[in-house]
């Protein structure tokens, strides 16, 4: 070469660069697929009624058109508001249905419910929603409490 110059050879990266960088991608991938993991929607479990029918219509169905009796009582006396009344019975026939079936209702909208098999429970806590929302109380507690003990009755 004119002037006494050498040729240098390019500078090699050390091969703990390139180990660097795939570590790097593998613990991005990794974290990405964590994060997929950890927040899909689960299934949960449906748990079904296994023992008798009769067991069902004699235990868990008495109990029920029981309480669903005792909000009219209240109601009837006094004790408790006609929104409350309304709460009170919805909340029951959602509690029925875990109990008699275990459909998770009470902690579904109904929106939810209108997507299970079960359209005479959704029907029914719709029907009782104007009552427990909307402030006005120009309904009936008979007819409310009625449709909350024929759901219990019919259940199948």
């Amino acid at each position: 070469m004119p002037g006494g110059e050498t040729f240098a050879a390019p500078v090699q990266y050390s091969p703990l660069w390139l180990l660097l960088a795939v570590l790097i991608i593998v613990l991005v991938v990794g974290w990405y697929v964590f994060v997929l993991v950890l927040t899909r929607r689960r299934a949960t479990p449906q748990q079904h009624y296994s023992g008798d029918f009769a067991d069902l219509t004699t235990t868990v169905r008495d109990s029920y058109v029981a309480r669903i009796d005792d909000v009219r009582a209240r109601y009837a006396a006094g004790a408790i508001g006609f929104a409350e009344a309304h709460h009170e019975l919805s909340a029951l026939v959602r509690a029925f249905a875990a109990q008699a079936q275990g459909v998770r209702a009470q902690y579904m909208t109904l929106d939810d419910l209108r997507h299970t098999p079960h359209a005479a429970l959704a029907q029914t806590v719709e029907r009782l929603y104007p009552g427990a929302f909307s402030g006005r109380t120009d309904g009936s507690i008979d007819e409310a409490t009625a449709r909350a003990s024929e759901l219990v009755q019919r259940w199948n």
